[in-house]
């Protein structure tokens, strides 16, 4: 596989990037009650499953979280709010059966259809779609749900791993890098390698088999080289994120255009786009980032 287009004249901006520590000691990682093995953070909500698989959501008021009747999941994702519209809540069971959280029940309903991996965010201003929500099967064939047909469609292509952010939707299919044209209803392949992708509000993201990190330049078609040694990135409406290292945490400075490291060992992290960035540590246990 090729890798990205690196934009040479920006190597430089790799010396000052995540190797070098900024100290942030007016912000920091608070733990909040409980251990989880996963959070997804979206507009409003926070939704996160523990070592059983049992789900629970997060009260920003009491900031607990509190367990979900009946829910167990193995994958969850949460997004797609905006002033007008709820964020949206979806998951997936350990059997790939499709479940969305209810409000007003306050649990999840199973919803047609089977997936082994879900994303959702704001949706592409159609009537059919006030949210984004895309899943892949366990044969990485691809699904996007239609909320007039109250059913996941499947859609022309090979993924083993989606992501979907700003009313975009990208793809990786062992290292190959596709982008989902809402015009041409297709999923075309980009240039470049990567392992891991992660969409924002107004960016695109991804590491690649080397650990290095990217960020998609959408003027010219390029992923330009911002980092090293990095095993995650995510990315949302609050800012770009990275955990590298020993469990070290980064988070990208749009002034500097680079990343600086904070304060706090995590081994994930979930950006939301208004609730907040939420991580967990090597023993689960639950962090939330305080602003002062």
């Amino acid at each position: 596989m090729s890798r990205p287009n690196i934009s040479r004249s920006l190597i430089l901006a790799l010396v000052c990037s995540i190797l070098l520590a900024v100290p942030a000691s007016a912000q920091h990682f608070q733990q909040v009650k409980g251990t989880l093995v996963s959070v997804s953070a979206g507009r409003n909500e926070v939704f996160g499953f523990d070592t059983k698989g049992q789900v629970w959501r997060y009260n920003a008021k009491t900031t607990t979280f509190t367990k979900i009747k009946g829910a167990f999941l193995v994958d969850i994702a949460v997004g797609g709010g905006t002033l007008s519209q709820l964020d949206e809540i979806w998951g997936v069971s350990s059997s790939d059966a499709v479940l969305h959280f209810n409000y007003s029940t306050k649990t999840f309903d199973q919803i047609t259809g089977t997936l082994s991996q879900i994303t959702v965010g704001v949706g592409h201003e159609d009537q059919c779609h006030p949210y984004e929500v895309w899943g892949i099967n366990s044969n990485q064939n691809v699904f996007r749900y239609d909320y007039c047909a109250g059913q996941f469609e499947q859609i022309p292509g090979i993924l083993t791993q989606i992501a979907t952010g700003g009313s975009d939707v990208w793809g990786l299919n062992n290292g190959q890098i596709f982008h989902y044209s809402f015009s041409q209803e297709k999923f075309a392949e980009l240039s470049g390698s990567l392992t891991q992708i992660a969409v924002g509000v107004n960016d695109v993201w991804g590491i690649n088999g080397d650990q290095e990190v990217f960020r998609f330049d959408p003027n010219t078609g390029n992923w330009i080289l911002v980092g090293a040694s990095s095993d995650q990135v995510a990315a949302g409406g609050d800012g770009a994120w990275l955990i590298a290292g020993s469990d070290n945490v980064y988070r990208f400075d749009s002034s500097s255009e680079s990343f600086v490291e904070l304060s706090g060992s995590l081994k994930s992290v979930a950006v939301g786009s208004g609730a907040g960035i939420f991580g967990v540590n090597s023993a689960n246990q639950v962090f939330t980032w305080v602003r002062p």
